[in-house]
């Protein structure tokens, strides 16, 4: 219940942490491409004001200058100056003045990129519907209404509002550019949106008679090359239906002039193009020219708003993160504490089990051999066989509760050690009667071999306590091995620091499955003989802990061959 609680709450939670998110990176992704829009803008208005500047100073240049040789040196965004009349008769001042071979070059490309192969009456009525074309598209431009949108702080930043204002500021542009080139061609004065505009190095004081009227500048695509070009009207033309006698014109260098404009928004954007545009003037393409068919390549990555995976609104949620981390602390402490009651009820469930066991059949013993020596009906010469059996059965019990009591102070932290230096030879000479006679009453004998007189430094009585315990569990499991005989002595890895004896008998041995299990607690191995042996499964667990206590370790040693025994590892400190 606790964790489906607080599956539901993190669901929640982390829902909430991902739409916010979620918004927050929609509303950065959004002012990042307000932003730069807002650089576009500019940019264009920038690029279109110094575009404004060369057609006013073209639109400026006087008839006769395209009409008379001329020394004038060309701008950089320039290659020539010409004039096609109604019979597309081709002339340029600049040929008409120095008639060099890079010149006459020029006008040969340039008769191929205007005529193309055409008749001079089909390319004279072409020529000029191209124009006419392009004053018509001029036109369209400044007539685009569009209502402003509001503007609020939270509106800026979406794509409908950045699209209108796109459109309308390129209205506003096309009419600034307009009327800065009417400005200029009636003489008057540059405005204050286009200014700083080169100026013409000549300019002629008076134009024929025979002119009524000179058409304003427009720049034209013809095949990948960019042209500026007007029309010269006849003076006998009525007003309304006027006429075209010649095409002046300024074939420009596309390359130089875009590295021209774009040299104006550097600082704006660094890395912007600028790529033909030609017949989308009128177009609703924000991004184009006004003053030049050029379109603005910005070449800048637009932020768009990235999927919040849902780990990320789980990572960044520190109190939620806090509050699993508790749950989970306290699921696994409950978990644990559950298993060692669990543990503690098994194990106080063994020990009952097995106390019961074993105190009933001395408790038999001593109920019916007591009955029948009292009623006399033992024979006096076997009262001594059974007066035996009573002392064993004695000594069973006693050893029994030795061990429980024990198992019991180290349990509680109770237990006392008395430390002592002595000799291993003397250590085991102490208790070697006792040992030989648990051995002898299964018909087992005892071997000490090679003992040195290593000194350690051990609790005697807590050391003769781990070996009995050892040779009781020989006595009851090994008895019918070949040779029936308990081998103790000393490893020859033992060192300075530590002295380890090993206990060996001949046995049936030990399971590797069971070589760790039966150091636990009311753990009895080879079930079907603890069935029928006495003990509780306390001996090894209380001799291990025992061995530790002072230092050192028990352990079981893997035989060299099946059923060849079981090896114990008693590990004392050396003194």
């Amino acid at each position: 219940m606790v964790l489906g609680a607080m599956a539901w709450m993190t669901q929640g939670v982390v829902a909430a942490e991902h739409f916010r998110i979620a918004a927050e990176v929609e509303r950065n992704a959004a002012e990042s491409r307000a932003f730069l829009e807002e650089r576009t803008r500019l940019a264009l208005w920038r690029m279109d004001a110094a575009g404004a500047a060369i057609i006013s100073r073209e639109n400026r240049m006087p008839i006769d200058f395209y009409q008379k040789p001329t020394e004038q040196p060309l701008q950089p965004e320039i290659r020539l100056y010409f004039e096609i009349d109604q019979y597309s008769a081709l002339k340029s001042p600049q040929v008409l003045s120095n008639k060099s071979e890079s010149l006459t070059n020029e006008m040969i490309q340039l008769k191929r990129h205007l005529l193309d192969n055409a008749s001079p009456e089909d390319f004279w009525n072409q020529l000029n519907i191209a124009i006419q074309n392009e004053e018509n598209a001029w036109n369209a431009i400044p007539k685009i209404e569009i209502e402003p949108p509001s503007k609020p702080a939270n509106r800026q930043r979406e794509d409908t509002y950045q699209k209108s204002s796109n459109i309308i500021e390129r209205s506003k542009r096309a009419a600034a550019v307009q009327k800065s080139v009417e400005n200029f061609s009636s003489g008057s004065p540059p405005t204050a949106e286009l200014a700083d505009l080169a100026t013409v190095d000549h300019l002629a004081d008076e134009t024929s008679n025979e002119i009524l009227d000179i058409g304003e500048m427009r720049s034209r695509w013809f095949g990948k090359e960019l042209f500026l070009l007007r029309q010269i009207f006849d003076s006998q033309t009525q007003t309304n239906a006027k006429t075209p006698i010649a095409v002046q014109g300024v074939w420009l260098n596309r390359d130089a002039l875009s590295q021209r404009l774009l040299e104006e928004i550097r600082d704006l954007l660094p890395h912007a193009t600028l790529s033909p545009a030609e017949g989308q003037r009128a177009v609703d393409d924000p991004l184009i020219m006004v003053s030049f068919p050029f379109r603005l390549q910005r070449n800048e990555a637009i932020a768009q708003a990235a999927a919040v995976p849902f780990t990320v609104g789980l990572l960044l949620n520190i109190p939620l993160l806090v509050a699993w981390a508790a749950v989970i602390l306290a699921v696994v402490a409950t978990t644990l504490l559950a298993h060692g009651i669990i543990r503690l009820s098994e194990r106080r469930a063994s020990f009952v089990s097995a106390v019961t066991h074993e105190l009933r059949t001395p408790l038999t013993t001593f109920r019916l051999y007591s009955d029948m020596l009292e009623s006399g009906a033992v024979k006096p010469e076997k009262r001594g066989d059974y007066l035996r059996v009573l002392s064993r059965e004695a000594d069973r019990l006693s050893h029994l509760v030795e061990n429980v009591l024990a198992f019991s102070r180290i349990e509680r932290g109770n237990a006392r050690s008395n430390v002592c230096t002595i000799s291993v030879s003397e250590l085991l000479d102490q208790s070697r009667e006792r040992l030989e006679a648990r051995l002898a009453t299964a018909g087992m004998t005892l071997h000490m071999d090679g003992l040195l007189d290593l000194q350690v430094r051990v609790d005697t009585a807590a050391t003769e306590h781990i070996l009995f315990n050892l040779i009781d569990n020989a006595a009851k499991y090994a008895s019918q091995g070949q040779p029936p005989m308990v081998t103790i002595q000393i490893d020859t890895k033992s060192n300075s620091k530590s002295i380890f004896l090993l206990i060996r008998d001949h046995g049936p041995g030990i399971a590797e499955s069971e070589r760790f299990r039966i150091f636990r607690a009311f753990h009895k191995s080879a079930r079907d003989a603890a069935e029928t042996r006495p003990g509780v499964g306390l001996g090894l667990a209380l001799s291990r802990r025992l061995a530790r206590e002072q230092g050192g370790d028990l352990t079981c040693q893997a035989p060299s061959q099946p059923n060849n025994g079981a090896v114990f590892i008693l590990q004392l400190p050396a003194a």
